[in-house]
């Protein structure tokens, strides 16, 4: 069986040309590198989607409904990737104490773990990086 690829379709990365897609496909590159390091790194069960729950936690906690506006979903879209994570043992749901009827998303000491092994792994992407293109223009990226 032959497969014929559309031209458009092979051509489609190359269609869009400017520096906010050459950023974002830096960025993917970079997420794809950082949970490449932390599946081999133990956490086997986390992928890149979860990302998007992670990177807003705070330490102390977010409320549920904090999480979906940060994240722009719905409470029943934020719950159901807080629910995979709380599966997996990463998350809490606690209730409030002032208020029952809110939900606090915590990491566990499983997820602290995991953001621990995350910052390490961003540290060595950030030196990776900074030896790839420079101290200057690292700087200049970064403002």
């Amino acid at each position: 069986m032959t497969t014929v690829k559309s031209a458009n379709a092979s051509n489609a990365r190359h269609s869009v040309d400017h520096v906010g897609a050459d950023l974002w496909g830096a960025f993917r590159a970079y997420e794809k590198a950082m949970f490449a390091q932390v599946n081999a790194g133990g956490f086997d069960d986390i992928s890149l989607a979860d990302s998007d729950v992670l990177v807003l936690l705070e330490p102390e906690g977010i409320r549920l409904t904090e999480l979906a506006k940060r994240r722009q979903i719905t409470k029943q879209a934020a719950h159901e990737q807080v629910h995979s994570l709380v599966k997996r043992g990463y998350l809490t749901l606690e209730t409030e104490p002032n208020d029952r009827r809110a939900r606090i998303v915590r990491y566990t000491k499983k997820g602290i773990s995991l953001t621990e092994a995350l910052a390490d792994i961003k540290r060595q992407l950030h030196r990776r990086v900074a030896n790839a293109i420079g101290a200057e223009q690292l700087r200049t990226l970064r403002e």
